[in-house]
């Protein structure tokens, strides 16, 4: 009986739990699909809320795009207006420039034209200069072409006849025997003196010939001296006829020690003998050439 009877509220009890079961299950459904259905009707409205507000950002940012474009645009267009004025200016000053540039062309060539005028004529004033030059010391080495200069004589040794000493010592240097009592023109000192050596004393004879004959006969002296100076005779040249032939000394001295003739003719050439040859040299650049061979 009491087996039975617990028997019995057993199986009651498990219709009850199977009842509550499905009770719970019912209801966890229901709550599922309302939750399920609150959800979607929250998400959408979150859509939608979403969407209103995505709108409104995107009219914002729209009207804030726009106003920026606009202020681009008219930032280019005033950009282009500026670049165009710039351009303009440009030109005008290539123009300008253009226009500077061959006004300096010009002034160029005329001063390029003058300049070579110029060297034109200077070329042509110093040729001419050259010329007149030779020509001046032609007429002063003529008008000198009686004289004989002789260096060495101490100062004041002629006294106050200049004419008898001059006498007096070619006589003494060549021989008695040759008479220059009246051949001897006039003697006198040169202007320039120096503290370094006696002035030249120039003797001018009267005429060429005897001139001549003197220095063909003091030619064959080894040393000339007087009264213990050592004395030298040469004929008298202008200056620019003399510094033209002293150029040659050095030549002069290596054809002494290598034993070969020479002679300066006038006004300032070199003859130099070679094995029974003779060369002629117009300047001492071209005998120092030459002779180097």
């Amino acid at each position: 009986m009491i087996a039975t009877q617990i028997a019995t509220q057993i199986a009651t009890q498990k219709e009850m739990n199977t009842t509550l079961a499905t009770a719970m299950v019912t209801a966890m459904n229901e709550l599922k699909k309302d939750n399920t259905n609150d959800l979607k009707k929250v998400a959408t409205e979150l859509k939608k809320d979403n969407k209103d507000k995505e709108t409104r950002l995107f009219e914002r940012f729209d009207v804030n795009f726009k106003g920026m474009l606009e202020k681009l645009v008219e930032h280019i267009e005033e950009t282009n207006s500026k670049l165009k004025r710039l351009d303009d200016h440009i030109n005008d000053v290539s123009d300008q420039l253009e226009d500077v540039k061959q006004g300096l062309t010009a002034r160029v060539e005329t001063a390029e034209q003058m300049a070579s005028n110029a060297d034109e004529k200077a070329t042509a004033a110093n040729s001419e200069y050259k010329k007149l030059g030779d020509r001046l010391a032609a007429l002063e080495d003529g008008c000198r072409r009686n004289n004989i200069r002789i260096e060495g004589i101490p100062e004041k040794r002629e006294s106050s006849s200049p004419v008898k000493f001059a006498v007096e010592l070619l006589s003494k240097i060549i021989g008695d025997d040759f008479k220059l009592d009246n051949e001897i023109a006039t003697a006198y000192r040169t202007k320039i003196p120096s503290a370094f050596k006696s002035r030249s004393f120039i003797v001018r004879f009267e005429r060429l010939r005897c001139k001549l004959d003197v220095m063909a006969l003091l030619r064959h002296k080894q040393e000339i001296i007087f009264e213990n100076n050592l004395i030298r005779i040469f004929p008298d040249f202008s200056p620019s006829t003399a510094a033209k032939r002293r150029s040659y000394n050095d030549i002069k001295r290596m054809l002494r020690e290598a034993d070969i003739k020479y002679s300066l003719l006038y006004p300032a050439k070199l003859k130099v003998e070679v094995q029974d040859g003779h060369y002629i040299f117009f300047s001492k650049e071209e005998a120092e050439k030459e002779l180097k061979k």
